[in-house]
């Protein structure tokens, strides 16, 4: 009896153990929205502008603070000349010349001592209305960022008293230019809720590090994950939200108007993070263009399947015969490269050919093709018949006219009394082998245009014209010079060709 009661008792501890783990579990999950700072090993990060007292010893002795990000600069820089105002305004400028120098010491004292006590560094500016690109150019000139600070801007609110989204913008891309990084957005709810919701007009903002602003112990349902899956930082602690009677949390070293901010990660995650250099990663719109491909029907995927053909990868197994090529615009669009339709250059050549032996005008290239027809069988093969024939029938006529007419060429340069008496007895330049070996040719390729072959090309024809080389003007006539005046260039050369091979 012992035994089973040890073993009943072993098994409800163990039990016990597994309903703890999955509440600690599902704590931990929900701990990043609903007051984070609580939970001992989450890092926390403090930041401060030039009137917040720090006693340097004691805030870092407080284990969790790992970093600390101070005001840098503020709009746009003071007038470098204050020469030009007077009475009140010269005071003005003055002061503001005062302020901006001892900001700039304390700035860079407080550097120092928070990277002697071991704590990661970072620099915002406070967005203001003006000049985005000077403002950006200003802030970097002031804050003289290391690789490893982390840089922001300040977006106080969504009006006018502040840098517009629009602005923004623009000085994030100038910072680009200047660093070769983007800054983290420190921004409330309201403003961030507000580029969440136009983040396509807005693409650059909504896909920086966000440094989200909420004076609140819980934001589940709040914070804009559809945009930001989770903050870089959340400041959840400010002169809003903590006095002397209640504080979220309080700092050792400071006052009460100190902000405070909380990680998602522990001290050693957040320093390894630090200064989050990498734009917030986004999943493709549903109606985004490159993923048109997801939304083919079942029917076309079926169809892109079955025109598929595997490789194959042995030489043992002879190929597969492919298939048919598709007029699927769909298909052909998503399949096999083999499946799609192609175009026979020659075939399109000898229909244009055609057309325009039937009607009196040019034949458009258009009109020669003809998607629907299908070659058969016998005139694919009766077509490579004649397809040798062909080719050596032009390369023969090609070289046998050229020296055709370099022997007339020859004969027109010869003396007055060498030349025939009459002008329109051209045969009287050939003689009987060059009479013959005419013949021959224009016999060959009658019978090529008897077998449906293409005639002699039109490029072998122009180059051997009248006016086509250099010699070409010497063998003009009288005749075809009247004949063929109302043409054009090309024209005169295809029509002198071919009276010269009559």
């Amino acid at each position: 009896m012992t035994k089973p009661s040890a073993v009943a008792t072993a098994a409800v501890k163990f039990a016990c153990a597994i309903v703890v783990g999955t509440l600690l579990i599902g704590g931990s999950a929900q701990a990043e929205w609903k007051a984070p700072w609580k939970s001992e090993d989450k890092a926390l990060v403090i930041d401060a502008y030039e009137f917040n007292p720090i006693n340097w010893q004691e805030l870092t002795s407080d284990d969790r603070i790992a970093g600390f990000i101070n005001k840098a600069s503020d709009g746009l820089p003071p007038e470098w000349n204050c020469g030009k105002a007077d009475g009140d305004d010269y005071k003005l400028c003055k002061n503001r010349w005062w302020k901006y120098s001892v900001t700039k010491e304390l700035y860079m004292t407080r550097r120092e001592m928070a990277k002697m006590k071991g704590l990661v560094w970072g620099a915002y500016h406070l967005g203001r209305p003006g000049n985005p690109r000077e403002q950006a150019d200003h802030f970097i000139d002031f804050a003289e960022p290391a690789e490893d600070d982390l840089i922001a801007l300040d977006i106080e609110d969504n009006s006018e008293e502040w840098m517009s989204l629009a602005d923004a913008e623009i000085f994030a891309d100038q910072i680009k230019i200047r660093t070769g990084r983007y800054p983290v957005l420190y921004t409330n709810g309201s403003t961030a809720k507000a580029i969440s919701d136009s983040r396509a007009q807005y693409p650059l903002l909504s896909r920086l590090p966000l440094w989200y602003a909420r004076y609140r112990d819980d934001i589940t349902g709040k914070f804009p994950e559809e945009t930001w899956p989770s903050y870089a930082l959340w400041q959840f602690s400010s002169m809003h939200n903590c006095d002397s009677r209640s504080c979220p949390y309080r700092v050792k070293g400071a006052k009460t108007d100190i902000d405070v901010n909380v990680s998602t990660m522990d001290v050693a995650g957040l320093k390894a993070a630090w200064p989050f250099n990498d734009l917030i990663e986004r999943a493709p719109e549903v109606d985004d263009p490159s993923m048109m491909i997801a939304s083919l029907d079942d029917e076309t995927k079926t169809a892109v399947a079955e025109v598929a053909v595997a490789p194959e990868t042995s030489a043992a197994t002879p190929p597969k015969p492919r298939a048919k090529p598709t007029t699927s615009p769909l298909v052909a669009a998503y399949g096999p490269a083999e499946q799609h339709a192609s175009l026979d250059p020659l075939k399109l050549l000898t229909n244009v050919a055609r057309s325009e032996a039937k009607a009196d005008k040019p034949a458009r290239v258009a009109d020669a093709v003809a998607p629907a027809e299908e070659p058969s069988g016998e005139a694919v093969r009766e077509f490579q018949t004649h397809l040798a024939a062909l080719q050596e029938a032009v390369a023969y006529a090609a070289n046998e006219v050229d020296r055709l007419f370099i022997g007339r060429a020859e004969a027109a340069t010869r003396s007055d009394e060498s030349r025939p008496s009459k002008a329109g007895e051209k045969s009287a330049s050939l003689d009987a082998r060059q009479r013959s070996r005419f013949v021959e040719i224009v016999t060959a390729a009658e019978a090529a245009k008897k077998a449906g072959a293409l005639p002699m090309p039109a490029r072998v024809l122009t180059q051997l014209g009248a006016e086509g080389a250099g010699r070409g003007p010497r063998l003009a006539v009288a005749a075809a010079e009247r004949r063929f005046a109302g043409l054009d260039l090309p024209a005169r050369r295809i029509g002198a060709a071919f009276e010269a091979t009559r």
